[in-house]
């Protein structure tokens, strides 16, 4: 954040200061997270309320905090009606001082790896800030904001959402100079009630763009018609169809599937190799593409900065165990598009190939038929097994035809899967954060290393 008084901060916010008139340099939500210069957000929820840690944070050293009544407790206070949308008003009060352009980035599949993608080509070009891990929602975003300071030249800032408005509202504090939608899948339907809900929720990103920003948009997407005729700001749509202004040509996959492709645009091209897995992540290439030439960076820098992108925990991670069985780590989150894709990665091994899922969420009313369909898309992909477990995957393993078994309890699968961890065999699991998916794959890789040392030392060794 930027240095600033508290009266400053209060005139911004509307809020009323009861103390001395500080200077802050950081803002934090976390009572044990106390800073020099900092002023402590006291933030209210269904099951907690951070006004009852006001005394912890005095005793710790903190001097200044932003409540929504007055405390007896001697720190200087900034009095608002709801610290939730004080956070916010905050953050946009320093997004107004910083001379940062911004990147904001929304879709229901790919929007992390965008995010690591396009944060890779711009810190080549300049001081970067992204979003880390993820903060994307209506507190975790305005956190991101408040970490960026004047010698930050770039913003590329990641916005979730669960139900309609929370990106309008991200949005709108962001104020972005360029914006993009990755894509737009059956996640969180539990929320927006549809796919419609979907696309309308995830255009609110474009919406909140600055007048002389630039739109990226997919224009393979189903509802690329949709978003283009309400979108009034410049527009660069990319495809890996042939169909746009930043296109993907010449796509193939190495040996490990990862891609390389020809990146055109207004007549020049560039090679791009991605360190990534899967075609799908030349599409999630295009669109931090898009986003970066809008801010001005060229071809070759943006080809660099992807060949260097890191993977994402838990995005199709390739990992090989010692006796040669490889495992391939999907478990950051999952809905049925992701699954899809994952699934033909999945498929593209020789071998045997087993698939391993966890319940998605909220899904509402499309629970069952979404997870029925994975089977199907297993099925289709001629995979040999498919172990799930859960409670809503039982219906994926009933549509499924090879072999398999489904499992209410993970210990179980867990000892399933340490006998079908063989050479000549790939696994690959995936599931929603709330199925915890990845303790699997460490339980795998802890059992090879396990059997490694027994091999490897002498009987009776201590």
């Amino acid at each position: 954040m930027i240095e600033a008084t508290l009266s400053q901060i209060s005139e911004a916010i509307g809020g009323q200061l009861v103390g001395d008139d500080l200077l802050v340099s950081r803002v934090y939500t976390d009572s044990r997270d106390v800073c020099d210069k900092g002023l402590f957000v006291a933030l209210k929820g269904p099951n907690f309320d951070a006004h009852n840690f006001l005394a912890k944070v005095k005793e710790q050293g903190g001097e200044a905090a932003v409540v929504e009544q007055r405390s007896a407790v001697d720190i200087s206070q900034i009095i608002v009606k709801d610290t939730r949308i004080a956070l916010g008003q905050i953050a946009k009060f320093n997004r107004s001082r910083l001379k940062a352009k911004f990147a904001a980035i929304t879709g229901s599949n790919g929007k992390t790896t965008v995010k690591e993608m396009l944060a890779s080509i711009l810190q080549n070009v300049g001081e970067t800030y992204a979003t880390q891990g993820n903060f994307n929602n209506e507190i975790g975003a305005p956190l991101t904001l408040l970490q960026m300071n004047e010698s930050h030249e770039f913003g590329v800032i990641e916005l979730g959402a669960n139900h309609a408005g929370e990106i309008d509202y991200t949005a709108s504090i962001t104020q972005p100079d360029v914006a993009v939608i990755n894509n737009v899948a059956g996640a969180h339907l539990e929320g927006f009630g549809d796919l419609q809900g979907v696309a309308r929720a995830k255009g609110e990103i474009y919406t909140q763009l600055n007048a002389d920003g630039v739109a990226i948009v997919n224009n393979d997407d189903d509802f690329a018609a949709y978003w283009a005729p309400r979108i009034k700001q410049k527009m660069i749509k990319y495809s890996m169809k042939g169909d746009g202004d930043l296109l993907a040509k010449n796509i193939s996959l190495d040996e490990n599937l990862k891609p390389s492709f020809d990146l055109d645009y207004m007549g020049k091209s560039q090679r791009v190799n991605l360190s990534l897995a899967g075609e799908h992540n030349v599409n999630n290439a295009l669109s931090a593409a898009g986003c970066a030439l809008a801010l001005g960076v060229s071809l070759e820098n943006i080809a660099i900065g992807l060949s260097q992108a890191p993977h994402v925990t838990g995005r199709l991670m390739i990992e090989e165990l010692d006796n040669g069985c490889r495992l391939i780590d999907d478990t950051y989150n999952a809905n049925l598009d992701s699954m899809r894709a994952a699934i033909n990665v999945l498929a593209s091994y020789s071998g045997r190939r087993i698939l391993v899922v966890g319940d998605m969420a909220e899904l509402g009313e499309y629970g069952r038929q979404s997870h029925e369909e994975i089977g199907q898309i297993a099925n289709q992909a001629k995979l040999d097994a498919l172990y799930s477990c859960g409670v809503l995957t039982q219906f994926s393993h009933s549509r499924f035809d090879g072999e398999g078994k489904h499992f209410t309890n993970q210990n179980e699968l867990i000892k399933q899967l340490k006998q079908e961890a063989n050479a000549n065999t790939t696994i690959l699991c995936k599931g929603s954060r709330s199925a915890h998916m990845e303790r699997v794959i460490q339980a795998l890789m802890d059992d090879s290393e396990t059997k490694n040392e027994s091999v490897a030392s002498p009987e009776g060794e201590k």
